[in-house]
């Protein structure tokens, strides 16, 4: 199973590919499914500076909300970058069969056609075209190295 249990929460671990289907749906996959709690839904936003896409649970959107929420609504910058962040964002549904249908603006902002790769970042799925997935692949990464293989 590619998800990790800590005390409060399971994580998106792992990666997936897939293709859309005729109607451009995605499926996501079954193992993640079940972190997404009863609302079945996700939350999508486009990455700032990447062609790649972020999907949210309803959970972790909620603690992201909260953190926003306690933004100053007068403040000028602090509306402008909630405006930003909320109008480019969607919220999917998740159909009976485990599909979502994205946008095909924000499909578009990831540069996906057809064959996309989900990779669980702990909290979140990433979404990727392909392609791009494959050269944002890091070489290497000393964050990952301290952590899992500093002590071998």
């Amino acid at each position: 199973m590619n998800t990790l249990e800590s005390k409060t929460e399971e994580l998106f671990v792992g990666s997936y590919h897939h293709s859309l289907d005729p109607k451009r749906r995605l499926i996501i996959p079954s193992t993640w499914r079940s972190l997404l709690g009863d609302s079945l839904r996700l939350f999508v936003f486009p990455h700032p500076d990447k062609q790649c896409l972020f999907l949210y649970t309803l959970q972790e959107m909620n603690r992201r909300l909260a953190q926003l929420r306690s933004a100053d609504a007068v403040d000028e910058n602090d509306h402008q970058a909630i405006r930003a962040l909320t109008a480019s964002a969607d919220a999917l549904a998740v159909d009976a069969q485990g599909r979502v249908r994205i946008k095909d603006e924000l499909l578009a902002h990831a540069a996906v056609q057809n064959k996309v790769v989900l990779v669980g970042t702990l909290t979140r799925i990433e979404l990727w075209s392909e392609e791009k997935f494959d050269l944002a692949l890091p070489t290497d990464s000393p964050l990952a190295e301290n952590t899992f293989f500093g002590s071998y």
